[in-house]
Parts: structure tokens; sequence; C-alpha cells
């Protein structure tokens, strides 16, 4: 056996200069290097200087927790109308539709002792604006279909969307942020 030395391109002495790049070699290395260095600042910036506090968390922490003090009210009169309803409700859709109004109007009076009290940072006014614009919208659904309801329709909530979700979910992220569980929609009554 014979070793054939024509398939390898003869080794580049140390003393020869290196072909120059061309144009695409220069642009694609560029390119390389831009993206790594922009991952590194972007990976330096997350971990050093980006702020953890969720968006929609207010500043004025007393707001919320004088909110949830409120709404764990509401949720005891909510279980109270609940039990009430049950014991004298026969199961028609007009019985539902009452229970429905008792339990919505519950939900607007809390609502409105809770925005009675106004944050005072202009950030934390329009996160509560928006939260309260989300809840009277989520109110307007369960007028709806307590209206029909009462007219001895059987129907359920459907609830108005936010990309693509209920409006209750939007309303349930602001609450859990904010340390005011309390406040969320609640569910089933």
């Amino acid at each position: 056996m014979t070793a054939t030395t024509a398939s390898r391109p003869p080794a580049a002495s140390p003393d020869e200069p290196k072909s120059k790049l061309t144009g695409r070699q220069i642009a694609a290395r560029a390119a390389v290097l831009f993206a790594i260095a922009f991952c590194v600042v972007m990976w330096i910036y997350a971990f050093v200087f980006a702020s953890d506090k969720p968006l929609a968390q207010l500043d004025d922490s007393s707001w919320s927790e004088r909110a949830e003090q409120i709404c764990q009210v509401r949720d005891d009169l909510l279980d109270v109308n609940a039990g009430e309803t049950i014991l004298v409700s026969n199961g028609t859709p007009e019985d539902v539709g009452a229970a429905v109004r008792d339990a919505t109007d519950i939900i607007e009076d809390t609502l409105n002792e809770v925005l009675a009290v106004r944050p005072t940072s202009a950030r934390d006014i329009r996160l509560v604006s928006e939260w309260e614009s989300l809840y009277r919208t989520y109110i307007a659904d369960r007028r709806d279909v307590e209206q029909r309801l009462l007219a001895g329709n059987a129907v359920e909530l459907n609830e108005t969307t936010l990309n693509g979700s209920p409006v209750s979910l939007t309303i349930g992220d602001f609450t859990k942020h904010n340390r005011m569980k309390s406040c969320q929609v609640p569910a089933g009554r």
C-alpha cells in the first residue's frame, strides 16, 4: 500500500500570506458578532437592570390592602346570598335571575366602595381605572344575563373577551399582582 498525496491540498506554510476575506464573509462575520453582542447586552439588561415588578402592580400597597378588606366582606355577603337562594329558589330562570341580580348588586356596590378612594400616583390611578373599566364590563355582562333570566330564558354568562380570553382573567391578573385575591370576579355566584 502506498499513500497518495494527490488527494490532499498542500498545507500552507506559516510564511505564506492568508487569502483576503470576501465582502460576503466580512458581512456574515459582522452579523454573527452583532447578534452575539446583542444577546449578551439583552441578558445583562434582563438580569441586572430590568425591574422584576409586574406591570400591573400598584405602588400604593395600602390601597390594595383596603380593597382586599372590602372584598372579603363582599365574599361573605355573596355566600349568604347564595345560601338564601338555595333555600327559596325552585330553580326556574326567573329565580336564578333574581339571585344573579342580588349578587350583581353586591358586586357593584363593593366595586363602588373600593373605588371611593383612589390611589395617589398617576400611574396607579391609570391602572385602577383600567381595572375598573374591565370590572364594569363584567358587571354589564352579568346584568345582560340577569335580564334574560328574569324574562324566563335559560342562559349562561358569556363574558366579554379581551385578546381572546374572558375579561375576568385580566381582572384576576390585576388582583393577583396586588394581593387582592378576594377582589377577583366571584366564580359561580
